[in-house]
């Protein structure tokens, strides 16, 4: 093919290609493809390997590269056989129906595939819609056309939903070259692991050799764009008679509200009636019980929903950036999608001032021209970021990296504000006309500067003054039984506690029969013990019929509500073959792994299973609804 390919070159006027020359990092990550292109048993009959668009290689060389890649393995030829993958019609494959799979861990997810597929619909497209959960990845072998639409639980972990089916993705073995999937992925661009379930779950299938139908695309709360983007790319792939359609024009659709935004909920302004801190004199933590008043405000909810609380900055940080920055207070900004007003103003109610985002370290890194920064960026120093951020807010960035810029470069810099959303600790059977929270307030000094979270502080210390804008998050997937007889275990240590006041108020005010067990765990028993006088009342009526706590810090052992469990392990086995639902809320990076490890252990151990089988016997409490949790 030489001949050909010099007449090729002479037609599009390239004399001689120029050679590639690579950097040393560039090399190295090029040896490493290389490899896994070596290592790969599979061949690639229809498509050709691409490099990544996060490769570590500059947008010249990358397609540079991939064009010569292009040229070593595409033989699209028009008198080579036909493929029957990817290359016949991907419009006739829609007529077979895409298989829609959402996974989501408090219904956000949920909600978004629904509206695209909804959307997709219109187009005169088949859709299945599916939760991860009533799929398997053998299943994948016999779908032509897949899409994905997932948030990311904890540290880049699957959904509860989603975890079955994640696990057999990760162990299949089977090719699947006839597949094309696209991947819409939710996330918090604030935490390390920005839609890293939605990555993983994307990388998976390249790797398993499915073709992508789009890029994939990872939503933060305020994306709409790239939600709207993602759509319209993915319409023009699925629609189009030709493999490679021209770009696709805008779709007209319906404005969509960001999918954490309190625009798509029923947003009240209300009055603060309960602001009374929990723990006793001389605790090291400060728990508040927050409540609002929601007469003549049309909200309802129902225990196990979350409130949506729509904070504002607390001025005193506002006025600390501005200096820092060397901005003026009064200067007009616009701010997308509300309107003119001044910086103060945009600041305090509508963009976050404390968390360091990525991309606002990027801006500092990129502007200050810092090693240190830039080093920290890189995907590989997580452990380093994470150390570097601790106790850090905007404000001390700003102070030790000074910048000359202007105010709308650094609103640019900036993730908008989003809603806090808490678990509701109260009952509308039991708390007519109100709703409780159960909030952690935040409070700490880094450098001798006073520091506090954004929303727990503006609860605990300015919302009685100014009001709250609230909304309602329904969580259908956190619901008492049905059936008030059922037995249930409730574990929440902290606050929790939260939503196991709420349940126990709300079985009390039912009249419900079922047994209740709570496991409640906190530092100190003489000053932690939240909702203490209440629970002990439920205990004496008998709505509570055990209640086990662990005060961590009452002893040179520490003891957790998972050590609890297992001390207990064989009431609580026998109480979840007695047909008990099992309910967990609290802190996701750590707690929540460790009772869900405990309560593995307790199946294997009283249940005389092995550890597969145990893992395998959990999995079907929470396929039946059975095992819920509510952790953050």
């Amino acid at each position: 093919m030489t001949d050909g390919a010099d007449a090729f070159a002479s037609a599009v006027g390239i004399k001689r290609p120029a050679l590639v020359v690579l950097l040393d990092e560039e090399q190295a990550y090029l040896e490493g493809f290389i490899l896994g292109l070596r290592a790969d048993a599979r061949s690639f009959p229809s498509g050709v390997p691409v490099l990544p668009s996060n490769a570590p290689l500059s947008v010249e060389k990358r397609l540079r590269l991939n064009g010569l890649l292009a040229g070593l393995f595409s033989r699209d030829w028009s008198d080579a056989a036909p493929s029957t993958g990817m290359q016949a019609s991907v419009k006739e494959k829609c007529n077979e129906g895409i298989l829609m799979l959402w996974s989501s861990q408090t219904g956000t997810a949920e909600e978004l595939a629904k509206r695209c597929a909804a959307d997709l619909a219109e187009h005169g497209l088949k859709i299945r819609l599916t939760c991860m959960e009533d799929c398997t990845a053998e299943a994948l072998s016999r779908e032509n056309l897949l899409l994905i639409v997932t948030s990311t639980f904890g540290d880049g972990d699957a959904p509860d939903n989603g975890a079955a089916f994640w696990q057999g993705l990760q162990n299949s073995k089977t090719a699947l070259p006839e597949l094309g999937f696209a991947v819409l992925a939710l996330g918090d661009s604030s935490y390390g692991e920005f839609c890293g379930f939605g990555r993983r779950i994307d990388e998976t299938l390249e790797a398993l050799g499915a073709r992508r139908l789009v890029p994939r695309t990872d939503c933060d709360g305020d994306g709409e764009d790239k939600v709207d983007g993602w759509l319209d790319g993915l319409i023009g792939a699925l629609t189009a008679e030709d493999p490679n359609p021209p770009k696709m024009a805008p779709v007209a659709r319906p404005a969509f509200a960001p999918v954490s935004s309190p625009a798509r909920d029923l947003l009240q302004r209300v009055r603060l009636i309960r602001n009374l801190r929990l723990n006793a004199t001389g605790s090291a933590k400060e728990t508040r019980q927050i409540g609002f008043d929601l007469r003549d405000t049309g909200l309802d909810y129902e225990t196990g929903d979350a409130l949506g609380i729509r904070p504002r900055n607390c001025p005193d940080l506002v006025a600390e950036i501005l200096e820092a920055a060397g901005l003026s207070a009064q200067k007009a900004v616009d701010v997308a999608d509300v309107g003119e007003m001044s910086l103060t103003e945009a600041l305090t109610d509508h963009f976050e001032i404390a968390r360091i985002t990525p991309d606002f370290l990027r801006f500092v890194a990129e502007r200050t021209k810092d090693e240190t920064l830039n080093a920290l960026l890189h995907r590989d120093s997580k452990a380093a970021r994470e150390k570097w951020l601790w106790g850090r807010q905007v404000a001390d960035v700003l102070a030790e990296h000074r910048l000359d810029v202007d105010a709308g470069d650094f609103l640019s810099s900036l993730k908008r504000l989003q809603p806090r959303l808490y678990s509701i600790s109260s009952s509308p059977r039991a708390h007519a006309g109100e709703v409780h929270l159960t909030v952690s307030t935040v409070r700490y000094a880094h450098q001798g500067r006073s520091r506090h979270g954004v929303c727990s502080a503006f609860l605990a210390d300015r919302a009685e003054q100014t009001g709250a804008s609230i909304f309602v998050r329904p969580a259908p997937a956190f619901r008492l039984p049905t059936d008030g007889d059922r037995p249930v275990v409730m574990i929440g240590p902290g606050t929790g506690v939260a939503p196991f006041r709420g349940f126990l108020a709300d079985r009390a005010a039912t009249g419900a029969t079922g047994r209740n067990w709570l496991f409640f765990g906190e530092q100190h028993e003489s000053t932690d013990f939240y909702y203490r006088e209440e629970l002990v009342d439920w205990q004496r009526s008998g709505v509570l019929t055990r209640l086990d706590t662990a005060f961590s810090r009452d002893s040179a052992d520490k003891v957790y509500v998972q050590d609890r469990m297992l001390e207990q392990g064989a009431d609580l086995w026998r109480w979840l073959e007695e047909d008990a639902s099992i309910y967990v809320c609290g802190d996701a990076s750590r707690m929540a792994r460790d009772v869900d490890a405990a309560l593995k252990s307790i199946v294997a151990e009283h249940g005389r299973m092995t550890g597969e089988n145990a893992a395998e016997y959990v999995s079907r409490l929470s396929r039946e609804k059975r095992y819920l949790r509510d952790v953050y």
